[in-house]
């Protein structure tokens, strides 16, 4: 096995995840909150960034420690949807009125990021009970990115073969 010698982050890269998270932000995902909701959050560019690089921190460790010199886009977006979840970018002015779609707004996002990275049509076949169940599960319990990457796997697998999950 050869050995990984370079497991830091390139600069760009960090970037462009970052830009490219903004983006999704700015221009899709705040415009699906409804009933004014949109209006008492706002997302925190600093937090953003401390998730993006928490991101490619676990991802560069995690090549130095299986030796390899590829991450496949299931790893990509589980330690996406868990650092966006840990760090909670997504911030409330003061004055929201708190609910639980408010209280999981992160988890929310880092669903949606994630989907967008893996493949958007397979949202047709996530059923509200799994979809509350990924929520719950980025909020309240520890995950591994090697688990929720697994998950993520057969998740897709049964969508691709037309199996509402």
């Amino acid at each position: 096995m050869e050995k990984v010698t370079n497991i830091e982050p390139d600069s760009e890269l960090i970037r462009k995840r970052y830009e490219t998270l903004l983006s999704l932000y700015n221009d899709y995902f705040i415009n699906s909150i409804n009933d004014g909701k949109a209006d008492f959050l706002y997302l925190s560019k600093e937090l953003l960034h401390c998730a993006v690089n928490a991101y490619f921190d676990d991802i560069y460790k995690y090549k130095a420690y299986a030796g390899s010199k590829f991450a496949d886009r299931h790893k990509q977006l589980a330690y996406t949807m868990i650092w966006i979840s840990r760090f909670k970018p997504i911030q409330l002015k003061e004055g929201a009125k708190i609910d639980t779609s408010f209280l999981t707004i992160n988890e929310s996002f880092a669903i949606f990021a994630g989907l967008i990275f893996l493949d958007p049509s397979i949202t047709k076949y996530i059923t509200q009970s799994f979809y509350k169940h990924l929520v719950y599960t980025l909020t309240y319990r520890n995950l591994e990115g090697r688990g929720l990457a697994s998950l993520l796997y057969v998740m897709e697998a049964a969508a691709k073969n037309g199996v509402e999950i």
